[in-house]
């Protein structure tokens, strides 16, 4: 390796350090939603032990996890069936990213086809709502090799159509093994997104009879929009919460 290229990457260690740094500074929350069984369950909880030390988790677990495995133990954790929906708004408000790291074929379908007639579903979605990353880890969905070579075209192409529909969602699909980082990745482009408030919207709280509305920190907020929200006496305010 030249100079060039050594002095190039101890510079993009740097930035990266000092990111992480600011992150953990800022107490950044995330939501891990450990809500489909893996075949290795082992490899998926130690894939999220980074995660834990890295930032303000909240771990939510559904029925098929339990009971809870021994790595866990010492671990607060929400279990997703014995929550109230409330409860759970407060926490897809109060979290940046949304952490799947054990998914199945089943979540794939459903969330490209935003159907909520289960829990976790239902959970996953209103992040999307809300515009907040969801970091999926592909190990168990993947078609294998064999599987690509033996699956009949229709299930091959079905399986790829809904892929492509939460990619179009700007749903990460990553391997187990790129999950921490991916999480990292999501989490300073969320911090960086700028929410663009329009007319439409303040027409919309309007009809909703609002009278104020709450925005990310960041919002760009459109003469045109500031100008109605003054005439419909609404006031648009700031919110941490970005949701």
């Amino acid at each position: 390796m030249d100079v060039k290229a050594k002095v190039k990457l101890l510079v993009q260690q740097v930035v990266e350090a000092y990111l992480q740094e600011q992150l953990k500074s800022k107490n950044q929350s995330i939501a891990i939603l450990l809500g489909y069984q893996s075949s290795n369950p082992l490899e998926v909880l130690e894939a999220i032990t980074p995660l834990l030390d890295a930032y303000e988790a909240t771990l939510l677990l559904t029925s098929e996890w339990l009971p809870v495995p021994p790595q866990l133990d010492g671990k607060s954790y929400v279990l997703l069936e014995e929550t109230e929906q409330r409860d759970l708004v407060s926490i897809i408000e109060n979290t940046s990213v949304l952490v799947v790291p054990s998914a199945s074929y089943r979540l794939l379908s459903k969330l490209a086809l935003t159907i909520d007639d289960e829990l976790a579903v239902w959970f996953a979605i209103q992040y999307q709502m809300l515009g907040k990353p969801i970091v999926i880890a592909n190990n168990n969905i993947e078609l294998t090799v064999y599987q690509l070579i033996h699956a009949t075209h229709t299930v091959k192409e079905r399986i790829q159509s809904y892929i492509k529909q939460i990619l179009t969602d700007r749903v990460s699909w990553v391997p187990l093994s790129k999950l921490s980082k991916n999480v990292e990745q999501q989490m300073i482009a969320y911090e960086e997104k700028k929410a663009l408030i329009l007319e439409k919207h303040i027409e919309k709280a309007h009809r909703d009879g609002l009278t104020e509305i709450f925005v990310p920190l960041k919002s760009q907020v459109t003469p045109a929009a500031k100008d109605l929200a003054r005439d419909m006496k609404i006031q648009i305010k700031q919110s941490s919460k970005g949701g």
